[in-house]
């Protein structure tokens, strides 16, 4: 992470906390995104399931609804960008909670077990598989949409 203090040309921990208590640092942009913000909420259909970006809501097979945690959401939101590909878990837990992946951390484990719980059909291949020593893959197609209904275009 860079922190850029304005007016102050010493980088030490000193000049930094003077700078957060008077309110003079700039956040230049976040490292590893995965994916810019779309100017307007989009819509995206996969496997039956509808995730409407505007109001967080995900709606299953036979409108079934499913409640998700912020954390599920931004996980789901980051595989609707990229479906298909390999994503690592270091752009996770980077993407999710702004901070490095360590070797340790299972935390991007848990949420994505914790996402296929709640998107996979019994007996069906999982949507999200493992890629081991890489991450994860979303393997369903994604349909992407800005109107009203993306199930309409996944069809």
């Amino acid at each position: 992470m860079q922190i850029l203090v304005l007016g102050d040309a010493s980088p030490d921990l000193a000049t930094i906390e003077n700078a957060f208590r008077r309110g003079q640092i700039e956040i230049v942009a976040a490292r590893g995104a995965l994916a810019p913000a779309p100017s307007a909420p989009a819509r995206y259909a996969f496997a039956g399931w509808a995730l409407d970006a505007a109001t967080r809501d995900l709606s299953g097979p036979a409108g079934r609804r499913a409640d998700l945690t912020s954390s599920e959401f931004d996980l789901l939101l980051a595989f609707m960008h990229r479906p298909g590909q390999a994503i690592s878990r270091a752009e996770l837990v980077r993407a999710l909670r702004g901070r490095d992946w360590d070797y340790f951390d299972r935390s991007i484990d848990t949420l994505v077990a914790r996402l296929r719980k709640k998107i996979d059909s019994p007996g069906a291949p999982s949507l999200i598989r493992s890629v081991r020593g890489v991450g994860y893959v979303f393997c369903a197609p994604v349909a992407q949409s800005r109107g009203a209904d993306p199930k309409a275009d996944a069809a």
